[in-house]
């Protein structure tokens, strides 16, 4: 019979991470990539999050634009998938020459945008454009997870 190199008992501690890995489950040190961009956040507004909470974002690809349009040299059209847990929000933030569109999957959100920051429900199969000077955060105010695909227009090294 052959034994192992290594005592079972090892192999046993390793089976956690080993878990994490095939789940696909960020690093712990791996910071989670905000929605909005930093020189987009606004001072916090009355009942706006002051932090991005209980969002995974996952970027499913792009496609640079400056082939098609050239006075979009270094720009390209961004394809997201964000997961926002119940109580999961997304900060005030205005959108500067990132124009976009969230398209709702799965769940409901709710949106506040300005001037007014009246709350509106979205929920499955309805779509929210964002263009530039658009001011608004996010909150899922619902019991399950709510997933969007989100397309925008970004420097090409965005995340």
């Amino acid at each position: 019979m052959i034994q192992p190199a290594c005592p079972l008992g090892f192999y046993a501690a390793l089976l956690p991470v080993a878990a994490l890995v095939v789940s696909g489950a960020p690093a712990l040190s791996q910071q989670v990539p905000v929605v909005a961009p930093g020189h987009e956040q606004l001072a916090p507004a009355p009942g706006a999050p002051t932090a991005q909470v209980g969002v995974a974002v996952r970027r499913l690809g792009g496609q640079p634009l400056d082939h098609d349009f050239r006075a979009l040299l270094g720009r390209e059209l961004r394809l997201r998938e964000l997961t926002i847990a119940p109580g999961g929000s997304i900060t005030l933030h205005r959108h500067d020459q990132r124009p976009g569109v969230a398209y709702i999957l799965a769940g409901q959100m709710t949106e506040w945008r300005g001037p007014g920051f009246t709350p509106r429900v979205i929920g499955p199969g309805e779509a929210v454009f964002e263009a530039t000077g658009v001011s608004h955060w996010w909150r899922n105010q619902g019991t399950t997870p709510a997933r969007a695909l989100v397309v925008d227009i970004v420097p090409v090294s965005a995340p």
